[in-house]
């Protein structure tokens, strides 16, 4: 069997996505087959992330651009290269001859289009819709992404598998005061803070989280506010409140974080928190547990699934809710030590090494056939999602 794998987004520095192909392709590596998969990418970089091999060879797409590269360069290259089985990002190239699987975590911009551009709009509504219903299988990152597919597409339950995401290996927790030491040292960040990670996108509700924060430092908490993570298009209203609140001093925008960086964010963190209004999984959530510190989220989308009662949740249109939220757990060093603790145990529910099984087991499945592993792969493979 010959897979083609779309992992673009692999040295792109755009969030979940590209953490998502990065761990995916890691674990894959690990399962014994005698399949092929070729690994179609446009970073210069990529080996940086990415190990290539025999088995796992890598094909550089030019151009980059999804108006080219989805329409022409894709299915080109997917014809010469023969495949059985191409894996989509999102959207399904045209004219293709070989069965096809598309990843979608979410369609956020069926539910949130004022957070979308125009043309993203369109072109999502459009492109996205129809690749869903052309695929041949779609894997999604929680139950609450599979049921919205299932609704607004009008998709058979049965072409959805579910495949939550996990934290990576370098998510654990840390010597608290050294992380701190780091963070300061490196990104000039002082003191205990609170964080987000990850997008700093319209929908991740960052304008409330600022607004909930503004009601903290009235009540007389000095932490700091971190944002950290690249700045989207719709992120200047954000920018244009903290310096309406005078926040400029308190609000700290260290920028994208490199991935060897990020456990040590969350590990100098006093608290994690994603008052996100839309996920299709919110794998920060899950990486932040791993390293212990305690989590606030939002009581919407796939986010109470992933959290269960691991966090505290939140109403995310309520500014007054996150306030509350977050001064509560300031207040209480018992509080974040047994949300620290129930969100270690938590993060061991969700794994890559099993998201790459699944995932593996859907390509097997639409094309027919079955790897031939013996007992003791399976049993590593058992072991290896512990």
């Amino acid at each position: 069997m010959k897979v083609g794998i779309d992992i673009h987004s692999i040295g792109s520095q755009k969030g979940g996505n590209e953490t998502y192909y990065r761990e995916l392709i890691k674990q894959l590596v690990k399962i014994r087959s005698e399949h092929t998969f070729l690994l179609y990418h446009s970073s210069p970089e990529i080996t940086k992330y990415v190990d290539a091999s025999e088995q796992f060879i890598l094909k550089h797409i030019c151009p980059s651009h999804r108006t080219l590269r989805i329409p022409f360069s894709m299915p080109l290259r997917a014809r010469l290269d023969n495949l059985d089985l191409f894996h989509a990002q999102f959207i399904v190239p045209p004219f293709l001859k070989c069965k096809t699987v598309t990843t979608i975590p979410d369609i956020a911009f069926e539910h949130y289009p004022q957070f979308f551009s125009p043309y993203q709009r369109a072109w999502s509504k459009a492109l996205i819709r129809r690749s869903a219903k052309k695929a041949d299988h779609i894997v999604t990152v929680s139950e609450y992404s599979k049921k919205d597919l299932i609704e607004t597409y009008g998709i058979r339950a049965e072409k959805v598998t579910v495949t939550y995401e996990g934290a990576g290996k370098e998510c654990v927790p840390l010597d608290r005061e050294k992380a701190k030491n780091e963070i300061a040292r490196k990104y000039r960040i002082d003191g205990d803070f609170i964080l987000y990670l990850g997008r700093l996108q319209a929908r991740k509700n960052l304008m409330r989280l600022v607004n909930a924060y503004a009601r903290v430092r009235e009540a007389g908490f000095t932490h700091r506010l971190v944002l950290a993570g690249q700045q989207d298009s719709f992120f200047q209203p954000v920018l244009a409140r903290v310096q309406e609140l005078k926040l400029e001093n308190n609000v700290s925008f260290p920028g994208y974080v490199a991935a060897e960086d990020v456990p040590t964010f969350y590990n100098a963190a006093e608290v994690f928190v994603y008052p996100s209004l839309y996920e299709g999984f919110g794998l920060p959530l899950i990486e932040a547990m791993a390293c212990g510190v305690p989590v606030i989220t939002s009581r919407s989308s796939s986010l109470d699934e992933v959290a269960g009662d691991a966090a505290v949740l939140v109403d995310p249109l309520d500014e007054l809710s996150i306030a509350e939220a977050l001064k509560k757990v300031l207040n209480d060093s018992e509080l974040r030590k047994r949300l620290g603790q129930a969100g270690l145990k938590r993060s061991q529910l969700f794994s890559f090494e099993n998201a790459a099984r699944q995932t593996f087991d859907v390509y097997e499945r639409v094309l027919g056939v079955k790897t031939n592993r013996t007992t003791e792969d399976l049993r590593c493979e058992s072991r290896a999602c512990l």
